[in-house]
């Protein structure tokens, strides 16, 4: 049968609208209103409007889920924690940049999920109080039995050979062993000492050994593997080391190939190879060198890789790591160019993993008082972070048995870092502070009887220690004010922000204790109220 003309045309214009409509139904709606979404909040953001661009954002995050597309959600999740950030609303950021983080796991990202938990980490605000165990409750502490270690407190160690103030190799006058601890006003029950594998480090080191068993000190020996790990076995050379070291009469920490997680090391490439040269070393010890407690310790970063170097319990007595804090602006989640990580908090990843199995330490670690890239002064923001740490240590990690802080400056690739004590009066008083704390010990064997508890739900009524750990977005805070019932009972100025609080007027009830953190010049920057039931 022939058609008219404009009859064909009229068919052929008809099934071209109905191919078009199909190919519109064969893509969801939604997939086009996403990305209207999208580029609105994006527009939005870059011209400020942040309430728009974050309610925009809110509206595609489900249409890019929907699709379980979380390379985009991710991306919007951390576009979104920009803009809540802008507003000052930081809760809201950080819970943000916590949704990125579980978003880039799912993708296998693994550093962008960490650079996303470490953005939520820097303004994520953490009131975390504690009460000062009484003299006649048990000591709040975590005690393994290990080779030299406390059973509460947190043995002082120094590097310090490195300071021209305490040290000259050539005539040992001064010596670091005599008067580091004059230079800090307090012993120091270890130093570190570095050695290659395949030196006799007891002959290299027969004075420093002589000196460290006539003041009464251990070691912590580094042991590295500087030509690789295929020349460690168990060999003459080995076991003549263990013998030597057993001959010495002293507590020695044998730290061997540390900081293995890290590429900058020799001995990083193969984690199994790693492992079995570690146990080769660990049993000649064990086996040879009663007074040596075997370390392992990784750097505290790469974070992901820690794991797949541990040798297992058996080989390992002691846990430590490398763990070091310089002043980085240009990782501000906030992009105003100022450091808001934590000391505190790069160790609490170590401490998490293997405290409940090992005593756990800082083997070598310091705040440098200079941005290294900069060379910029960062005497206050060291001074605080070094109050801090030691003042915190006691509270949040009462498994730590060691600290030794690294009493030298170092240039690397041209950084520099600034952590020699006698070269920053401030940073000196600093620290002389910090170890005066009874918690840090002068001797192997000695025992702290001093130590914290977290506060709970409910007290006791009668006058109680309380200390806290507290970070905010800022990075230094100025005073710590105490309410309790809404009434100003304490404005301190110093961590870790202890006061006597007296519950007894409160007995039988439910109080709210109020604690408000405020900035260097007075702005107050964050708060936490708490719920306390005064009973016995």
């Amino acid at each position: 049968m022939k058609f008219p003309r404009f009859r064909v045309t009229l068919i052929f214009t008809l099934c071209l609208a109905m191919l078009a409509m199909s190919a519109a139904a064969a893509v969801p709606a939604h997939a086009a209103n996403v990305w209207q979404l999208y580029n609105a909040a994006e527009k939005a953001r870059a011209t400020g409007k942040h309430t728009d661009a974050i309610a925009k954002y809110k509206e595609a995050l489900p249409l890019f889920l929907k699709d379980k597309d979380y390379t985009n959600t991710a991306l919007i999740y951390d576009k979104m924690a920009d803009s809540q950030a802008a507003l000052t609303l930081y809760d809201d950021a950080v819970a943000s940049w916590d949704q990125e983080a579980v978003y880039w796991t799912k993708v296998s990202k693994t550093q962008e999920s960490i650079a996303a938990k470490r953005k939520a980490d820097w303004v994520r605000n953490r009131f975390e109080l504690f009460v000062k165990t009484g003299e006649n409750e048990p000591l709040n502490t975590v005690y393994h039995q290990a080779l030299n270690e406390p059973v509460n407190g947190a043995l002082l160690g120094a590097y310090a050979e490195m300071d021209k103030q305490v040290h000259n190799p050539k005539t040992g006058k001064p010596f670091y062993l005599n008067d580091f601890p004059k230079m800090t006003e307090k012993k120091h029950a270890s130093y570190l000492l570095y050695t290659e594998y395949g030196k006799n480090f007891f002959e290299s080191y027969a004075g420093h050994i002589e000196r460290a068993k006539k003041e009464g000190v251990a070691l912590q020996v580094a042991l590295q593997p500087s030509h690789g790990l295929d020349e460690v076995q168990d060999n003459d050379y080995l076991r003549g080391l263990a013998r030597q070291a057993k001959a010495a009469g002293i507590p020695i920490f044998l730290r061997f190939a540390n900081e293995m997680n890290g590429n900058w090391v020799v001995w990083y490439e193969k984690p199994q190879t790693y492992i079995e040269k570690f146990r080769i070393v660990a049993k000649v010890f064990h086996e040879e060198a009663p007074n040596v407690a075997i370390v392992w310790a990784p750097a505290y970063f790469p974070v992901d890789n820690i794991q797949d170097y541990y040798p297992g319990d058996d080989y390992v007595d002691w846990v430590g790591v490398s763990m070091y804090q310089a002043y980085n602006g240009s990782l501000d989640p906030l992009k105003k160019g100022v450091d808001r990580s934590s000391y505190v908090e790069k160790f609490e990843n170590i401490y998490k993993l293997y405290a409940k199995k090992k005593p756990v330490f800082i083997s070598e670690g310091a705040v440098s008082y200079t941005d290294p890239v900069t060379k910029t002064d960062k005497t206050d923001w060291a001074v605080y972070q070094i109050q801090q740490f030691y003042a915190t240590l006691p509270l949040l990690f009462p498994g730590v048995k060691a600290m030794y802080w690294f009493d030298a400056s170092k240039a690397e690739s041209g950084r520099m870092n600034t952590y020699t004590l006698s070269g920053n009066a401030k940073v000196l008083v600093a620290y002389k502070e910090a170890v005066a704390n009874p918690f840090f010990l002068s001797n192997v064997g000695d025992k702290a009887n001093v130590s914290y508890k977290p506060l709970g739900q409910s007290v006791a009524p009668k006058k109680l220690e309380l200390s806290a750990y507290i970070r905010t977005v800022e990075p230094i805070l100025g005073k710590v004010v105490y309410a309790v019932e809404g009434k100003t009972v304490a404005t301190v100025t110093k961590v870790p922000w202890t006061f006597t609080c007296d519950f007894v007027p409160y007995a039988g009830k439910t109080v709210s204790l109020d604690v408000m953190a405020y900035d260097q010049k007075g702005k107050k920057v964050s708060s936490k109220m708490i719920k306390l039931t005064v009973s016995n």
